[in-house]
C-alpha cells in the first residue's frame, strides 16, 4: 500500500460540503475516466492476461460507481454536465515517462495507483466528516473500493517489474504527487 506524503486538510471537506453538486459532477466524471483509462490500458497491453482480466473487472466496478453517482445526481434533480479540466491529473500525466514502453507501463500503473490512493484518502475524509449520514456511508464504502483499486495497480506493477525499480519510482512519484496536491487550491472536486 502507498503512504501518501501530503494529507488533505479537513477544510477540503467543508469546501465539498458547501458545493456537493459540483463535487458530485466531478466525481462522476472521474469514475468514468478511470473506467476508460483501464480499458485503454487493456487495449495497449492485450498480451498480458492477468492485467487484462484485472482491469476489465476494475472498469466494470468504476462504471458501477459512475452509475451510482449519476443516480444520486438525478435524484437531486441535477446532471453531470461537461467535464472540467483536472489540474491534478494534468500534472500527474506529465510525470509518466514515455520514451521506453516498459517505463511507460510501469509509470501508468504507479500513477493510477497514486490517483486511487488519493481518492481513497479523500473519500475516507468524506465518509468520516460529511454532515449527512447517507453521504458519509456512501463515501465510506467508496473509500474501501479505492483502497482495493490502489492496491491492485501496485500488485500489477509487481507482476511485470522488479521490486527495487518499483520502490525507487514510487518514491519519486510520491514526492511529486505530494507537491502537486499541496500546490493546488482546495475546490469542490476529487482532486
Amino acid at each position: 500500500m502507498l503512504k501518501l506524503r501530503y494529507d488533505t486538510p479537513l477544510e477540503w471537506v467543508k469546501v465539498v460540503g458547501e458545493d456537493l453538486h459540483t463535487f458530485l459532477r466531478d466525481h462522476a466524471h472521474n469514475e468514468r475516466k478511470v473506467a476508460a483509462a483501464a480499458m485503454t490500458l487493456v487495449a495497449h497491453q492485450p498480451n498480458r492476461p492477468k492485467l487484462v482480466h484485472a482491469l476489465v473487472d476494475l472498469a466494470r466496478e468504476e462504471l458501477s460507481h459512475f452509475r451510482e453517482v449519476l443516480q444520486r445526481l438525478e435524484k437531486a434533480d441535477d446532471w453531470i454536465g461537461h467535464d472540467e479540466p483536472d489540474p491534478y491529473m494534468t500534472a500527474l500525466h506529465k510525470l509518466i515517462r514515455r520514451k521506453d514502453s516498459e517505463h511507460y507501463l510501469m509509470d501508468r500503473l504507479l500513477v493510477f495507483g497514486l490517483v486511487e490512493a488519493r481518492g481513497c484518502e479523500r473519500f475516507y475524509l468524506l465518509g468520516k466528516h460529511l454532515e449527512d449520514p447517507n453521504w458519509r456511508d456512501f463515501y465510506a464504502s467508496l473509500a474501501k473500493a479505492e483502497a482495493r483499486h490502489h492496491g491492485l495497480f501496485i500488485r500489477l506493477a509487481r507482476l511485470y517489474f522488479k521490486e527495487e525499480d518499483i520502490r525507487a519510482r514510487v518514491d519519486e512519484l510520491l514526492e511529486a504527487e505530494a507537491e502537486i496536491a499541496r500546490s493546488l487550491p482546495l475546490r469542490a472536486a476529487l482532486h
